[in-house]
């Protein structure tokens, strides 16, 4: 079951943030892919345009916190995710440097 905690539009990065709070009693913490299926279903949008911004479980309960990152279309999606990742992999490389 999953609740909407909070939504807040970003015009300058073009998309909206959503904080989810899901139950799941009994069960393990949801796979990514179910969380991703569940907030298209919900939000009546495509999957593509969905990131998984952060999955936070607490050890010994039944809740997880996910805040996903809605996209307008897939080209913003798909600039913002390789600038991201790029910068993460220009740190990792900088930090091995370092360590040499």
């Amino acid at each position: 079951m999953m609740k909407k905690i909070k939504e807040t539009y970003l015009p300058l990065l073009n998309r909206t943030e959503i904080t989810y709070e899901i139950n799941h009693p009994k069960q393990p913490t949801p796979r990514k892919e179910t969380i991703k299926k569940q907030v298209a279903a919900e939000l009546k949008i495509n999957e593509d345009l969905i990131n998984l911004s952060k999955v936070i479980a607490n050890f010994g309960t039944s809740k997880t916190k996910v805040v996903v990152e809605v996209y307008r279309t897939k080209e913003d999606l798909q600039k913002l995710i390789k600038k991201n990742k790029k910068a993460k992999e220009n740190g990792k490389e900088k930090s091995e440097e370092q360590k040499a």
